[in-house]
């Protein structure tokens, strides 16, 4: 028989604070949306390349995206996110003896989204993404060419987002100026020839949510949150947005439970926007880079065919509950 519930032990220490769902966040956001037929190289992290088995789900398909997030307020502070759902996959159920879960519609999904690879800029958050809800958070460094487009208190007229913004992903422990291109790359153009509206997911007559298969723990994850503890006793302090690929050991805990959750939001201001995506492969040939993980392919599917259109959401308040787990 199937056990399930929110049942994991947590682990004895934690590297950072830990923050535990339910998560309440304030972000500004981008929806770049796709279908694929089968899934493209890339997809997963070789840390959780053991994903792609199809005893933990097959691919299905249907409507996918790649989401761009700026989070300005959540438990853990503010931070950028870059993440890959490729569809919907299969989810294994346990048997039938099993007591239903508290999932809509109150069963475990036979088939559900799946965030198949995620980078963010801050460790706090990557640690606590996997434990909370199985997501597979890594971390990168983020560029935007213009800020968020916020409310202001010394204007009555609605804020106007900016002509176009440039998005670009770098690996982890670059810096400005290095030559190391992104491994992702795109510009969003808002739409402004019509109005924005307030938006609100809990009018969709679906259920938005993931399911995500036991994240693994990165080999040296024990001992590097064990030589952190004797650092931070010998007063050696690490900075939560230092993505130097040295601290990933750090945060990239893992899960032996299954885990779906629900995600919830409402919106200031929603529009359209044409997106480009840029070939970050041609880029790192004009730039002659010959690292070794330095192609799209490898941090990031190099081709996705993303639609032309996509989403533009402003202001947004988000919620993603805890998550419910299984073991099968």
């Amino acid at each position: 028989m199937a056990s399930y519930g929110t049942f994991e032990p947590e682990p004895e220490q934690h590297p950072v604070p830990r923050a535990k769902a339910p998560w309440k966040v304030k972000a500004e956001s981008y929806m770049l949306f796709l279908k694929l037929n089968e899934l493209p190289e890339g997809v997963y992290d070789p840390l959780e390349e053991a994903w792609a088995d199809e005893g933990l789900g097959s691919f299905v398909g249907g409507l996918g995206a790649v989401m761009i997030v700026r989070y300005s307020d959540t438990p853990v502070g503010s931070y950028d996110e870059l993440l890959l759902i490729p569809g919907t996959f299969t989810v294994p159920q346990p048997p039938l003896s099993s007591p239903p879960l508290p999932l809509p519609p109150n069963i475990i999904p036979k088939t559900a989204h799946r965030i198949s690879r995620i980078y963010v800029s801050q460790l706090t958050t990557a640690y606590n993404g996997r434990l909370n809800w199985n997501i597979p958070k890594h971390l990168a460094r983020f560029s935007f060419s213009a800020p968020p487009t916020l409310t202001s208190d010394q204007s009555f007229l609605p804020p106007s987002p900016p002509q176009a913004l440039t998005v670009q992903v770098f690996p982890p422990g670059t810096h400005d100026g290095d030559g190391v291109p992104p491994f992702f790359a795109a510009t969003l153009t808002p739409w402004k020839w019509v109005p924005s509206f307030p938006a609100n997911t809990r009018l969709l007559p679906m259920w938005l949510g993931a399911v995500q298969p036991p994240v693994p723990a990165a080999p040296g994850f024990t001992r590097a949150t064990a030589e952190e503890e004797v650092g931070a006793k010998d007063g050696v302090v690490i900075g939560e947005y230092d993505v130097d690929p040295r601290m990933e050991e750090n945060v990239l805990v893992g899960t032996e439970r299954w885990c779906g959750f629900t995600v919830k939001a409402k919106v200031k201001r929603a529009r359209g926007c044409w997106v480009q995506i840029h070939d970050t492969e041609k880029m790192e040939e004009e730039e002659e880079e010959e690292e070794e993980e330095g192609e799209g392919g490898t941090w990031f599917p190099g081709v996705l065919g993303a639609w032309r259109v996509g989403g533009w959401f402003e202001e947004g308040d988000w919620e993603i509950e805890e998550g419910v787990g299984w073991q099968l």
